[in-house]
């Protein structure tokens, strides 16, 4: 399952909080059992209803004062009402400023390129894994994504604290370049997408709501962009071919030509040249977090001519030498990774 150990981190985390509150884990769980030692997407999709349900509070009980059952729907609601998803998102965030002092959502448009979404929760102790910063930060990539119909491609998350799963789940679940140790979580996204119109209405929540099994890589009713079938063709010339494909193959193989391809890119805020700096970043990185793989075949694996491309790549992205950032992330995940 994708993802699998971070599923079963954000289980264990709402049923203590409600073990805490006095609640009997089992029947928050209703009996649900990890399975090989995890809980599954079906298990916490229970236990997060549940534990809410309970504790009359949709933050199960991780922060200071509860927010009142009800709240999400609501924010929802004024989602599927605006205009344009970067008015949903500010109607959103000032909706849950006035609902609790301990959520707070802020969207600045940093240059002509990039937006910045931030969520800042006070450390109450109610959290004491930090666990609400970074599942918020998930929940607004996929509630805008939602919002347009559409996958889009992050740039950048910053996430408190350290990893609490291996670097590849989160890699994984946003899709993008991930970083530890901020005082802030923060999400960059394309600001292009703030201006995408909304294509929900009130009668599309019950659906988004519906109790069913966490999939942290989906979305329901949620379409692939031509940014996201670009970023796959790529992945998978780059995994047979070693190389990545150039503009024209790709749009041949989309029905259009390279013109038609590099203005839809456009349209949906990316371009040729970036979708292969993402792609080489993913690769890349994917194979620093496996120590099996060793430095030297992933200039190759990645796509770069020589090595020297992955090293200035890697300093670019991460401020050290490939073998620096390897060692970071061996020491982070603990002496069961060290080969």
């Amino acid at each position: 399952m994708a993802a699998a150990t971070l599923i079963d981190h954000y289980a264990r985390t709402f049923l203590a909080s409600a073990e805490r509150a006095g609640f009997d884990p089992a029947a928050v769980a209703e009996g649900r059992e990890p399975v090989a030692g995890r809980y599954d997407g079906a298990a916490l999709s229970t236990i997060s209803r549940n534990a809410k349900l309970m504790m009359q509070d949709e933050l199960c009980g991780l922060t200071a004062h509860p927010l009142r059952m009800g709240a999400f729907q609501l924010m929802c609601e004024i989602g599927a009402l605006s205009e344009t998803v970067g008015d949903a998102l500010d109607r959103a965030f000032r909706f849950y400023a006035a609902a609790t002092p301990d959520l707070r959502f802020t969207l600045t448009q940093e240059d002509e390129h990039d937006a910045v979404l931030t969520v800042a929760i006070p450390d109450t102790g109610h959290d004491p894994l930090r666990v609400l910063p970074g599942w918020w930060l998930i929940f607004w990539q996929r509630f805008a994504q939602w919002l347009m119909g559409e996958k889009f491609a992050v740039i950048a998350a910053e996430f408190p604290g350290e990893p609490a799963v291996p670097m590849p789940e989160y890699l994984e679940v946003m899709g993008c370049d991930c970083r530890f140790g901020a005082e802030v979580a923060t999400l960059r996204l394309p600001r292009t997408v703030l201006a995408r119109r909304v294509v929900r209405v009130p009668a599309d929540i019950p659906r988004f709501l519906a109790h069913r099994p966490v999939d942290m890589l989906t979305v329901d009713d949620v379409g692939d962009g031509i940014v996201t079938a670009i970023r796959a063709r790529m992945r998978a010339h780059l995994e047979s071919h070693q190389a990545l494909p150039k503009l024209e193959t790709l749009a041949e193989g989309f029905g259009m030509c390279g013109q038609t391809l590099r203005r839809r890119l456009e349209g949906e805020g990316s371009s040729y040249r970036a979708l292969k700096a993402d792609v080489r970043r993913e690769v890349a990185l994917l194979c620093l977090h496996d120590h099996n793989i060793p430095i030297s075949q992933i200039a190759t694996r990645a796509g770069f001519a020589e090595a020297n491309g992955l090293a200035r790549a890697i300093r670019a992205w991460a401020g050290v030498s490939p073998t620096a950032y390897r060692r970071m992330v061996l020491d982070r995940a603990g002496p069961s990774a060290t080969p």
